[in-house]
């Protein structure tokens, strides 16, 4: 009897301790109370979210989301994932919503994928506080300066179009399949201006390196991949559990990348005529004698390193897996195609290619960019804020240390949309024909840390659709038979392996 009296007490010291860490997240809306120790992983592991974790997670926030925000327990990690325009918009440009995940105690785990030895994590992605302002603003002036907006990165983009055009007309009539083929002149693009450097197409170790990457984004986005999250410790003991070891792999293969470009920039570099935006910021670690600063000494070094490092990771992935859904959408809509077509022609004509400056004669071909975008919602879970106090929105309170997730299904295809779910590049054309912009188009996020390669990737995208569309149809790899647009899960969505004829037009 004194044992079971025990365990009692036991129990109910538990039930205790274990209400009080989460009871202030009671008040929020939720799909019930969370389990002890799996909070509501079990609704992350049913059938229905690993077959499609994308819809899933929208029907569950749609079922229970209030004020715009819904609250889900995964183990220790306390999320809440965000669906509304406005409340997102407050919460990204809040000054107090600005810290990344590496507070929650993931930092050691980001500091070996990268081969960090400093006690911030470097970079601008995952970086926090004075390093990301810094380090923010700083590629944001030198992108720019080496090209951004400029006639010759437009001129290095056009290069690459015409490579991977070369390439395609290579093929000839056989089914072209587009899955990961779109990573490297997309890549090189942004290469160019960071380095001063392309890669070949069938460089050996690239294309290890964007296939184990590819992998890589799928394994993150594994519901059962949350236990790397919230228990890190775990690859400590087993570097192997959920290919941890794989994934490090990859990083460390990319981080050596960067490191061997830094190196031989060191050797060669002449300050009074930059190169690239590796050049700049040498010259500018070499200038900075604040030791306070993120470019001072070997913490300026890891920065360039592991910026260079995010903007490989963000330049190759997003632009092209968009990019590889335009495709597919012109293979599944010819009717679409058609009219981007019959505007290309009537504006380009076929004795030269689409430049930057055709963009406003553009408008339908532009709308169908802005669709394909919203459409094909790439990163339907964006990268989380933490806000380090507690912060009030909409009556609701979400408390300090909590992941704030937006849910960029909703926001990009929800209720505001009408018919979210129809492809209809017209939504963006007013009754004139001419372009409508619509400030719920946000896929490139929203707020103070959103994409700093928004400006590149919009033109890589205009460039090389147009290009492409222009001077190949598009069409089935089997006649009558439609690409599915059914996608592969992962942090971001690419499409089920599909090919497609590109049959020249000239």
């Amino acid at each position: 009897m004194a044992v079971w009296s025990l365990l009692l007490v036991l129990l109910v010291l538990y039930i205790g301790h274990y209400v009080s860490k989460v009871w202030r997240y009671l008040c929020l809306p939720s799909p019930g109370f969370p389990l002890p120790i799996i909070g509501h992983v079990h609704l992350l592991m049913s059938k229905e979210s690993k077959e499609d974790p994308v819809n899933f997670l929208w029907n569950l926030w749609k079922k229970h989301q209030r004020n715009g925000i819904m609250y889900l327990k995964s183990f220790s990690l306390n999320l809440v994932f965000v669906g509304d325009f406005d409340t997102l918009k407050y919460i990204y440009n809040h000054p107090d919503a600005q810290l990344r995940t590496t507070g929650t105690g993931m930092a050691w785990s980001t500091k070996e994928d990268r081969k960090v030895k400093s006690k911030e994590i470097p970079g601008v992605i995952l970086s926090e506080g004075k390093t990301w302002v810094e380090q923010r603003r700083f590629a944001l002036r030198t992108l720019r300066d080496f090209g951004f907006g400029k006639q010759g990165m437009e001129e290095m983009i056009q290069d690459e179009v015409e490579m991977f055009k070369n390439l395609i007309s290579e093929n000839g009539s056989e089914p072209f399949d587009f899955i990961n083929q779109l990573n490297l002149p997309i890549l090189n693009a942004l290469w160019r201006v960071t380095v001063g450097e392309r890669f070949e197409y069938d460089n050996p170790r690239l294309i290890s390196i964007v296939h184990r990457l590819t992998e890589t984004f799928k394994r993150f986005a594994k519901p059962e991949n949350v236990l790397v999250f919230a228990f890190p410790w775990i690859t400590k003991l087993y570097p192997k559990f959920m290919d941890r070891d794989q994934s490090v792999k990859t990083n460390h293969d990319m981080m050596d990348l960067m490191a061997e470009s830094v190196e031989h920039h060191q050797e060669t570099l002449d300050v009074n005529a930059p190169r690239d935006f590796t050049d700049a910021m040498l010259i500018e670690i070499q200038q900075t004698t604040d030791q306070t600063s993120s470019f001072y000494g070997d913490f300026g070094l890891e920065n360039l390193r592991n910026v260079l490092f995010d903007l490989f990771l963000a330049g190759s992935e997003t632009t092209s897996t968009t990019l590889t859904w335009a495709s597919l959408y012109m293979v599944r809509y010819p009717q679409v195609q058609a009219r981007v077509q019959a505007e290309l022609d009537t504006v380009v004509g076929k004795n030269r290619r689409p430049a930057i400056a055709d963009k406003p004669k553009l408008p339908y071909t532009e709308a169908v960019l802005m669709e394909v975008q919203r459409y094909a919602n790439i990163v339907p879970n964006g990268v989380q804020h933490v806000s380090h106090v507690d912060l009030a929105v909409n009556g609701e309170t979400i408390p300090a240390g909590t992941l704030i997730q937006p849910l960029f299904t909703n926001l990009l295809k929800g209720d505001y949309w009408g018919d979210g779910d129809t492809f209809r590049p017209e939504r963006f054309l007013d009754e004139a024909g001419n372009i409508k912009r619509d400030d719920h188009l946000i896929p490139f996020s929203i707020g103070k840390r959103q994409c700093l390669g928004e400006t590149l990737a919009k033109v890589e995208l205009f460039l090389f659709f147009t290009n492409l569309v222009h001077q190949f149809s598009f069409e089935p790899a089997s006649a009558g038979e439609r690409p599915s647009e059914d996608y592969a899960p992962g942090v971001t969505l690419l499409p089920k392996k599909f090919s497609a004829r590109l049959i020249p037009r000239f």
